[in-house]
């Protein structure tokens, strides 16, 4: 869930997400969750979830999908995805987790709690958490202490408990080179594509079967919503005249953010590279041995760099690299020069390229960036977050006026203030609120409800939603020419499946699709990895009909997608390149082992769970 809020970031769409959850953060403290007696709707081995809880739960996750799905999401879509009895399951999983985490000895404390909330951007102002921007949510949404620090806490508790038990699994090394092996095959592929334009010639459609294919899709032929709001605009560079940053604010600010300007010992250091061609690594480190003898200068090694370096970049700068920081450069570099003394010659080091010769031209010691240096960087930032606190000030107190009035366009006349007002759907947006949180946030609220102040295109912006439009059921007049559309589309899809059936049958046991080329279809050739299936080069019904098929021949079925049939055939599979090999051995290792350790903790909570006793005492609530 974490992670969900966390992408939200600088909008009302995250706070409208958080709409049921009565958001509680209080940084002195962390609530506790109690059960009623009389409000239990199940225990878990004998731990109560209340109705309470679920309900909670329930309306935060409704407002979830209502933001992916819209007004699709009905009863009966509900029903479909049994979304009662999913809530119910979350809730039981956070009761075994905690009684897991008991057993295990593993808790998360309050101040871990405190600081991912922190992080999270919808409380943030310049990257920062902003008290004010938090009280602003809180407001908006703010009943109660404890339900949403309890979401995050239970997200934090699991991600410690799935830490605890995978973090020694690892992907065996000829599993890894198993799966290279697999992945990097290199697959020659012929496919004969049909599209379904080319079968709509000469089809007709009835009046009588327009009416009843509209019958049967009523649901799919939809107006868009449509809103209108008023809005009020507090442009960052209303407020950049009138703001002035003193020096006593910049040298307290400087000593408050001191930490940010500390900077480790760092180097100036000159290269000379020799590199190693395949079976002459002995040559190239003798020359580049030879070459250390000679070097007794600065000025010798500047001039040995343009003379013999291999390294293009830096060869012709004298080998120059500049002033180099811990880390920066490959580990047995890095280890040589930062313990080199000054006005040494480094090396060889044997590195990715060959050997490498450095010299250490001047040290220059750990230490905090005097106030004087970062002067004019601080003052740029000072001044752009004293411009930004105005804009939300101001956009703040006319939030205030307007909600205690009810109308943001009387509060800003009142206020002196401009109110711009326009009407749109969501596919075309004003551009001022056309970011897609803030369009969420747009066609979430309800009819007169007021946002609070967000940031949008240079400034911080207000709005109230004056009137909404749903989405509604177009009549078949209004519709007919969609339906037509998609009815010639569906009639055209079955005679492509259909003629490409029978081609597939005719060419039964030979091992060529050139047959397919006189019969309206295009064929195409392509080669490429397996890994590269899914790339976009080819169909991705192409792709998926070919899946883990290492067999050459042609496929047995067309594979057919919303534009087109295809008839597909594997001509050729040639091993893997291991050429590759060290350089994506690691990458793989990482994701196969992410894997394994996402299995076992699935297997481990599936026997939890099967193990768990579950009692329910109510039927669940809407």
């Amino acid at each position: 869930m974490l992670d969900f809020l966390r992408k939200g970031a600088q909008s009302t769409a995250v706070k409208i997400l958080f709409a049921v959850i009565i958001l509680v953060f209080v940084f002195w403290g962390v609530g506790t969750f109690r059960a009623s007696r009389v409000d239990v709707l199940a225990r878990v081995n004998g731990k109560p979830i209340t109705v309470r809880e679920y309900q909670l739960l329930y309306e935060f996750r409704y407002r979830q999908l209502r933001q992916m799905f819209g007004n699709r999401v009905d009863e009966d879509f509900l029903k479909n995805m049994h979304f009662r009895e999913q809530v119910l399951e979350e809730l039981i999983k956070r009761r075994l987790l905690e009684e897991a985490a008991d057993r295990l000895g593993l808790s998360v404390h309050p101040r871990e709690v405190q600081w991912a909330i922190a992080q999270i951007p919808a409380f943030q102002e310049g990257g920062r958490f902003s008290f004010r921007r938090y009280r602003a949510v809180l407001r908006d949404l703010g009943i109660l202490p404890r339900d949403f620090e309890e979401n995050v806490r239970a997200d934090l508790l699991e991600a410690r408990i799935r830490h605890f038990l995978t973090a020694t699994i690892f992907a065996p090394e000829t599993e890894v080179r198993e799966r290279y092996a697999f992945e990097n095959q290199v697959l020659r592929i012929r496919y004969a594509s049909l599209p379904y334009a080319t079968c709509e010639r000469g089809l007709k459609v009835t009046e009588e079967e327009l009416r009843d294919y509209y019958r049967k899709h009523r649901e799919e032929y939809r107006t868009e919503p449509r809103v209108q709001v008023a809005y009020v605009f507090f442009p960052y560079a209303r407020y950049r005249g009138k703001i002035k940053v003193s020096e006593e604010e910049l040298k307290a600010y400087y000593e408050s953010e001191k930490d940010r300007f500390f900077e480790p010992e760092r180097r100036r250091v000159r290269m000379i590279l020799i590199k190693a061609e395949p079976g002459k690594k002995a040559a190239a480190l003798k020359k580049a041995e030879a070459l250390a003898e000679k070097i007794k200068t600065l000025t010798d090694f500047e001039r040995m760099a343009r003379r013999y370096s291999q390294d293009r970049a830096t060869a012709k700068l004298g080998g120059d690299l500049g002033v180099v920081k811990p880390g920066e450069l490959f580990k047995a570099a890095d280890q040589a020069v930062f313990s080199a003394e000054e006005g040494r010659v480094v090396g060889p080091v044997e590195g990715p390229q060959g050997y490498y010769l450095f010299y250490v031209q001047k040290i220059l010691p750990a230490g905090t960036r005097p106030f004087r240096e970062v002067k004019t960087e601080l003052e740029k930032e000072l001044l752009r977050r004293k411009v930004h606190e105005a804009a939300y000030e101001a956009a703040d107190d006319l939030y205030q006026k307007a909600v205690l009035s009810g109308s943001l366009p009387e509060a800003a006349a009142k206020a002196g203030l401009k109110v711009k007002e326009v009407s749109f759907t969501r596919k075309k947006p004003p551009e001022i609120l056309s970011g897609k949180e803030l369009l969420e946030a747009v066609f979430s609220l309800e009819e007169g409800e007021i946002s609070s102040p967000v940031e949008a295109g240079g400034g911080v912006i207000l709005f109230q939603v004056e009137k909404k439009e749903p989405s509604r059921i177009m009549t078949f007049s209004e519709a007919r020419r969609f339906v037509r559309r998609d009815l010639i589309r569906e009639k055209a899809a079955e005679r492509c499946r259909k003629r490409a059936s029978e081609l597939l049958k005719e060419l039964s046991g030979k091992k060529s699709l050139s047959e397919a080329a006189h019969r309206g279809f295009k064929v195409v050739e392509r080669t490429l990895k397996r890994n590269e299936l899914f790339s976009g080069e080819i169909p991705r019904a192409v792709a998926r009909a070919l899946g883990g098929r290492t067999d050459p021949g042609l496929l047995d079925r067309p594979a057919c997608d919303g534009e087109a049939c295809y008839l597909v055939q594997l001509a050729e599979v040639r091993p893997a390149d291991f050429s590759n090999w060290d350089e994506e051995r690691t990458v793989l290792f990482h994701v196969l082992t992410q894997e394994k350790r996402a299995a076992y903790y699935r297997a481990w909570y599936r026997d939890l769970r099967r193990r768990a006793k579950i009692k329910l005492y109510k039927e669940l609530p809407k």
